[in-house]
C-alpha cells in the first residue's frame, strides 16, 4: 500500500479515483507547519531568529490550525495500512515545495518519502510522476524560507512602527502595492485638464474625423504631457467652421484611397497575471474570485496548475490541440504556435502555462456557470495560441468637404480569414464585418452622410484624469513593476481592502485616509538619502527595491544565489533603513503620543498644560520630548481610565457574565470610577484571558446564518459541519475565532467566490 499526500480534499478525491484501491490519497489542507504565530509563545512574538552568516535561521516550526490532528490521522492510517512508500504531491511551486519539505520531515519515520510533481491532475500525469519520484528541492525550500523570513521581519517591525499612527499593518509587498494606488490618486488630483474641440461625421457607416493639424504646426493640439492628436484643436472657431461646412454639404469626396492587409496575432496561453486581467476586464471578477474558480477547475483535473509565470506548454498538448483545430476549422487554421517571452529570470518558467488538460473538451460536463465561463476563456486562449493569424483588409480614406480646407480621415475593415478568432466565436459578443464595402471607395467617389442624429457632431470637451486602478489593472501594474508573484497577486490586493487602506467604489480602487497616511508619511521614513541633495538612495517600499528582492529569491530558487547570502544581506539593509525610520519618528510626536499626552494631562488646567509645554504647541515638540513629558506625568500617578477603556471593561463583563465588583477586586478596586489607565489596562488583560480560555457556544445569529448558507450550498448539517471537522451544529463554538465563524466563511466562499464584501458593495 502507498500513500499520496496532496493539499486539498477535492484534489485528493480526483486522484483517488485515478489510482484505485492500491493507494491511499489524503489531503494535508495546505500548510501543516509555519513560522510560530501564537502570541502566548515567546517565539510567536519574534520578528527574526539569529543565525550565522552561512546559515538560515532555524525557528521552531509551529502547527497550523487543525494540522496536527490531520497529520496524526495520516500517520495512523499509514501505519494501519502498512504503507511502504509516501508520495508527497503538493503544488509545483515554491509554496508547494515548502509544504512538501515539512511533510517529509513529519512523515519520514513511517516510510520512505518521495516528492512527486505534476502540472495537471490527469491519470497519465499522475502515473508518470509516480514512476519518476525525486527528493524535495531544497533550493525552492530555501527560497520559500527566505521569503517568509523577509515578510516576517518587515511585517513585524514596520507594523509595530505604524501602530504609532493608529495603522494596522505594513508589509514588504503589500505597502509598495498600496503606493501604486495612492500615487495614482495623487496624480489624478494634480491633473490639469486640457480643453479641445473635435468634429466627427459618419458616412456610409464609416466614422470620419477632421484632421485639424499636423504635428509640426505651431498651433497643433497637445495634451499636458505633450502628446499630439491631429483630430483635436484648441481653435473653437476653426472647429465650428468645419462643422458648419459638413452640415451644409452632407457629402464627402474621396481624395485618397489606400487598401492594405492587416494581421492580428494570437496571444500566448495564460499566465496567472494574464488570467486575472482577462477575468477582470471580460467577466468583471476580482483576482480572489478568479483564483478560487481556477483552483476548483485544477483540483478536479480540468486545468494545469493555476499559479505560473510561464507561457510554455507541453509538446503533446500542442500537437493534440492542433489536431483538434484541423478537424474543426481546417488545416488553414493551424499555426506555428505562440509561446510568448520566457519568464524573466524566473524559474517558475519551469511550470506550464494555464491550459486545459484535455484539448478536445471545449466545455466539460457538470461545471457551475462560473467554472464554465472561466474554462471557456482558458480553452479558447490555448487553442488560439496554436492557430494562424486572423487577417483583415482595410481601406483607409481621406476625404474633403466643400467650404473647408482641412481633410477628414476614416477607414473600413473586414475580416478575410478567421484564424485564431474562431476559438473565441462563442465568447466574443461583437463580431467583425466579413464582407467588403459595396459602395464606391475610389478617388473622386462621393459618400453621403448617414441619416442619424448628431451627424455631423461638434465636440467640446477636455482631457480626463488617468483612470484609477481596478483590481485586475493593479495586478498588471504589479506584474510590470516586478512586485509579488503569481501566488501573491490576489492575496496582496485582498489585504489592502480588508485592512481598509483602499476601498472599492464602482469597481475602482481608492485609497482611504489611512492608506494615504501610511504611504505618504509613514512609509517614506524608511528612506536613505544622499548627503547634500536629499535624493533617495534606498527606499524600503519602492517598487525597485521590492522587485530586486523578488529577483534575488528567484536566483535562490534557481540555485544561482544561496539563501543565507540573500537573507543576511537583506537583514543588514533593513536594519539600516529601520534605524533611519526610528530616528525620524523620534524627531516629532506621533498621533498616539499626542493622544496619550492629552490623556495623562486630562486633570490639569489649560495654564498648567501650557507651562508643562514651555509655551510651545504639542506639534513643536520632538517625539523624545513628548515621551519624556508623558513619563513625568505617569510618575505622579496614572490618569483616569479613558471612556473607551471603561466601556470595554463593562462590555467584557457583560459578555463573560462576570460580576463587575468581582472583576474590580482583581485590581484591588471597589468602584469602576476609580479605574486608572494603568488599572483598566490590567483588568482588560485579565478579562481577555478569561475570554480566550472559555469556549463559547455559537450564537443564534451565527446558527441561522450557517443553516441558510448550508441550504444554499445543498449541504446537510453533517456535511456542513464536516468542513470544520465536526459532526453537528451544537458542537460549534462562537466568537470571532470560533468554529462557527470559520464555517460561515467557508460556506460564503463556496456560495459566492466573490466574497461577502463584494455583495455588500453591490448593494450600496
Amino acid at each position: 500500500m502507498e500513500l499520496v499526500v496532496v493539499e486539498s480534499k477535492a484534489k485528493a478525491k480526483t486522484i483517488q479515483r485515478y489510482l484505485g484501491s492500491d493507494f491511499i490519497v489524503m489531503a494535508c489542507n495546505g500548510h501543516v507547519q509555519d513560522l510560530p504565530n501564537n502570541k502566548n509563545n515567546p517565539d510567536g512574538r519574534k520578528a527574526m531568529w539569529a543565525a550565522s552568516e552561512d546559515e538560515l535561521p532555524s525557528p521552531p516550526w509551529e502547527w497550523t490550525e487543525r494540522s496536527k490532528k490531520v497529520i496524526t490521522e495520516m500517520r495512523r492510517r499509514a501505519k494501519d495500512a502498512k504503507v511502504t512508500e509516501i508520495h508527497v504531491a503538493t503544488d509545483p511551486d515554491r509554496e508547494g515545495e515548502f509544504i512538501a519539505w515539512r511533510l517529509a520531515e513529519l512523515l519520514g519515520s513511517i516510510a520512505k518519502v518521495n516528492r512527486i510533481v505534476f502540472n495537471e491532475i490527469t491519470k497519465t500525469a499522475i502515473k508518470a510522476a509516480l514512476a519518476d519520484p525525486a527528493g524535495v528541492d531544497m533550493q525552492l525550500v530555501e527560497a520559500a524560507k527566505v521569503r517568509r523570513f523577509m515578510d516576517r521581519l518587515v511585517g513585524f517591525r514596520t507594523s509595530k512602527f505604524a501602530r504609532s499612527w493608529g495603522l494596522k499593518s505594513m508589509g514588504r509587498v503589500q505597502t509598495p502595492t498600496l503606493g501604486f494606488v495612492v500615487d495614482k490618486e495623487i496624480e489624478r488630483e494634480a491633473f490639469v485638464p486640457t480643453p479641445y474641440f473635435a468634429v466627427n461625421a459618419i458616412a456610409e457607416g464609416i466614422e470620419f474625423g477632421v484632421r485639424f493639424h499636423e504635428s509640426a504646426d505651431d498651433d497643433a493640439w497637445r495634451d499636458d504631457k505633450g502628446k499630439f492628436n491631429s483630430r483635436r484643436t484648441f481653435d473653437g472657431e476653426l472647429a465650428r467652421l468645419a462643422n458648419d461646412s459638413l452640415v451644409n454639404a452632407r457629402v464627402l469626396t474621396v481624395s485618397t484611397s489606400e487598401q492594405k492587409q492587416e494581421k492580428k496575432r494570437p496571444r500566448p496561453p495564460f499566465t496567472t497575471d494574464a488570467l486575472l486581467q482577462t477575468a477582470g476586464s471580460s467577466l468583471n471578477w476580482t483576482p480572489a474570485a478568479t483564483m478560487i474558480v481556477a483552483g476548483e477547475l485544477y483540483n478536479v483535473g480540468h486545468l494545469t496548475h493555476m499559479r505560473t509565470a510561464s507561457t510554455r506548454t507541453s509538446g503533446a498538448a500542442r500537437e493534440s490541440m492542433k489536431e483538434y483545430i484541423e478537424s474543426t476549422w481546417g488545416a488553414d487554421h493551424v499555426g506555428a504556435g505562440v509561446m510568448g517571452p520566457k519568464a524573466k529570470g524566473n524559474v517558475q518558467d519551469a511550470h506550464e502555462a494555464i491550459r486545459p488538460t484535455r484539448t478536445d473538451v471545449v466545455e466539460p460536463e457538470e461545471l457551475s456557470s462560473r467554472q464554465s465561463r472561466l474554462y471557456k476563456f482558458i480553452w479558447a486562449r490555448f487553442a488560439a495560441s496554436q492557430m494562424t493569424d486572423s487577417r483583415y483588409e482595410r481601406i483607409s480614406l481621406t476625404c474633403t468637404v466643400d467650404g473647408f480646407d482641412r481633410p477628414l480621415a476614416g477607414s473600413i475593415a473586414w475580416r478575410v480569414h478567421t484564424g485564431w478568432e474562431a476559438a473565441f466565436a462563442d465568447i466574443t459578443r461583437k463580431q467583425p464585418r466579413t464582407e467588403p464595402p459595396t459602395f464606391d471607395t475610389s478617388v473622386g467617389a462621393r459618400l453621403d452622410f448617414d441619416d442619424i442624429d448628431d451627424n455631423p457632431e461638434l465636440i467640446e470637451d477636455e482631457t480626463k484624469p488617468p483612470r484609477r486602478f481596478r483590481q485586475h489593472t493593479l495586478v498588471a501594474e504589479m506584474k510590470e513593476r516586478g512586485i509579488g508573484r503569481p501566488s501573491t497577486y490576489a492575496t496582496t490586493i485582498s489585504k489592502l481592502i480588508d485592512r481598509e487602506y483602499v476601498k472599492m467604489t464602482d469597481g475602482s480602487l481608492i485609497p482611504t485616509d489611512s492608506g494615504r497616511l501610511l504611504w505618504t508619511e509613514v512609509a517614506t521614513m524608511y528612506t536613505e538619502t544622499a548627503e547634500g541633495n536629499g535624493a533617495k538612495v534606498a527606499f524600503l517600499f519602492s517598487a525597485a527595491f521590492t522587485s530586486d528582492m523578488e529577483e534575488r529569491l528567484d536566483l535562490v530558487e534557481a540555485g544561482e544565489r544561496t539563501g543565507p547570502s540573500v537573507w543576511h544581506g537583506f537583514v543588514a539593509h533593513f536594519k539600516q533603513l529601520h534605524g533611519l525610520a526610528l530616528e525620524q519618528k523620534r524627531s516629532r510626536p506621533t498621533p498616539n503620543q499626542v493622544r496619550k499626552f492629552l490623556q495623562v494631562v486630562s486633570r490639569r488646567t489649560e495654564a498648567e498644560v501650557s507651562e508643562l509645554l514651555g509655551g510651545r504647541e504639542i506639534a513643536e515638540l520632538s517625539g523624545a520630548e513628548i515621551s519624556s513629558l508623558i513619563g513625568q506625568e505617569l510618575e505622579k500617578g496614572s490618569p483616569p481610565a479613558t471612556e473607551k477603556q471603561t466601556k470595554y471593561v463593562l462590555g467584557l463583563c457583560e459578555e463573560l457574565e462576570v460580576d463587575l465588583k468581582e472583576a474590580l477586586t482583581k485590581v484591588k478596586l471597589e468602584d469602576i470610577d476609580a479605574l486608572t489607565m494603568e488599572t483598566a489596562s490590567e483588568l482588560i488583560t485579565h478579562l481577555r484571558e478569561i475570554q480566550d480560555e472559555r469556549p463559547r457556544p455559537s450564537s443564534e445569529k451565527q446558527l441561522a446564518r450557517i443553516e441558510k448558507q448550508a441550504e444554499k450550498a445543498e449541504l446537510s448539517e453533517q456535511e456542513a459541519c464536516a468542513l470544520v471537522e465536526l459532526n453537528a451544529y451544537d458542537e460549534l463554538t462562537g466568537g470571532g475565532g470560533g468554529t462557527a465563524s470559520g464555517l460561515i466563511t467557508i460556506l460564503l466562499k463556496r456560495n459566492n467566490p466573490g466574497g461577502r464584501k463584494g455583495r455588500r458593495r453591490r448593494k450600496r
